[in-house]
């Protein structure tokens, strides 16, 4: 888990402390409403830093692309594939944050 988290470089990081926000702000719902649709928010905001992650590491690996005469395929796959770490968090911590988003509106009558 710890090595999945230093893969993904700072934007992890990042997605770590928004994942930590919404268990927080969740464990404040429990008892009463509190910034439910911040749940949500944040959510969202963690699919789009993911995104914006994988974009950046894709884009830099293709700008030096040209550069290097003879690439191994493992070598290409492997750097895609650490790119596309925060992609996945970001969804599966949205993914997660919609659920407990919309539990936390149904208990409360917050439609």
């Amino acid at each position: 888990m710890f090595q999945l988290i230093l893969s993904g470089g700072p934007f992890m990081v990042l997605l770590f402390l928004l994942a930590l926000a919404i268990i927080f702000i969740s464990l404040k719902n429990i008892k009463e409403s509190y910034f439910t649709n911040g749940i949500i928010l944040l959510g969202v905001f963690s699919a789009l830093i993911g995104i914006m992650a994988t974009y950046l590491g894709v884009s830099s690996a293709l700008n030096l692309m040209p550069n290097i005469s003879n690439i191994s395929p493992q070598i290409l796959f492997n750097g895609l594939k650490t790119s596309l770490v925060t992609s996945y968090t970001g969804g599966i911590i949205m993914f997660f944050s919609t659920g407990l988003w919309y539990f936390f509106i149904k208990k409360y009558s917050l439609n």
